[in-house]
């Protein structure tokens, strides 16, 4: 009985993206070696196997990092710092032994105090917040409150800001909408069952009529996919030792803290002694 070499079963989920990049890109190579006529795969899957190759390489140095993204961190940066100057000058005017100022706060603090805490909410919440805000400061019954505070620039300014990041945020979706790439998980979903069938059907036909070439094909396979695994064990115990790492750095902390407190506890423990004899 002949003895028939197989692919080696393995799923491929676990491979990181550069991992799984290299696997696919040394299997194209070697299969397209042998060639259609002897692994009998059509060229149209070979072909297809490349192009979704190429748009996963790209994947791995894809960033969604745009201009736009660096101009919003700014701009939020400034618009709170804004809001909190005028938040904080409201507070701080309240208890001002100025008969105006501490007027002129007190009614605003009514107006302002839903908004305390808005530079703690997300980008998008902070947008909304700040345009009530802004609605509220508008209102006619505290424009004079506003003018004797010396406000009006701030909230001038703070106007400004917060459309400017308006225009940016909608810019960015329009470029993130333009750039938009078929997400890794997709790719590999379509390459896994291209690999499988050009395998398969290599397999196949060597079975039917074997080939010593064919078996070195197999073979050369195999010996990749034993290597991307060597490589992703070698990252996974790396991995594992770094959190052991951490995890032993981290009690040692806790014992030297609770060393320190026991330490502490008893220097006390003799001092009251002291002091009571």
């Amino acid at each position: 009985m002949k003895n028939i070499t197989k692919f080696t079963e393995q799923s491929f989920h676990k491979f990181s993206t550069p991992e799984y990049v290299t696997l696919m890109d040394r299997f194209i190579s070697q299969t397209a070696a042998m060639g259609a006529e002897k692994l009998h795969y059509e060229e149209a899957d070979m072909a297809r196997l490349r192009e979704l190759q190429g748009q996963l390489q790209n994947n791995c140095a894809h960033t969604t990092a745009t201009e736009n993204t660096a101009k919003i961190t700014i701009l939020d940066g400034q618009r709170t710092a804004l809001g909190q100057y005028i938040i904080n000058t409201v507070k701080n005017c309240i208890t001002l032994p100025m008969a105006d100022k501490s007027e002129a706060a007190t009614a605003m603090y009514v107006v302002l105090k839903p908004y305390y805490g808005f530079y703690n909410k997300t980008t998008t919440q902070k947008t909304a917040i700040l345009d009530g805000m802004l609605a509220d400061l508008s209102n006619e019954e505290i424009a004079a409150h506003i003018t004797t505070l010396g406000l009006e620039d701030a909230i001038e300014n703070l106007t400004l800001k917060n459309a400017q990041l308006k225009v940016q945020v909608d810019m960015r979706t329009q470029t993130r909408k333009q750039n938009k790439i078929v997400d890794s998980a997709t790719l590999r979903q379509e390459m896994d069952a291209l690999y499988k069938y050009i395998t398969t059907v290599a397999f196949a036909h060597n079975v039917v009529t074997p080939s010593q070439e064919a078996d070195a094909y197999i073979a050369t396979i195999n010996a990749i996919i034993g290597e991307i695994n060597t490589s992703y064990n070698q990252r996974m115990a790396k991995t594992d030792k770094n959190e052991n790492s951490d995890n032993t750095e981290n009690s040692e902390n806790t014992e030297n803290s609770e060393n320190s407190e026991n330490s502490e506890d008893s220097e006390n423990s003799e001092n009251s002694e002291n002091s009571e004899q």
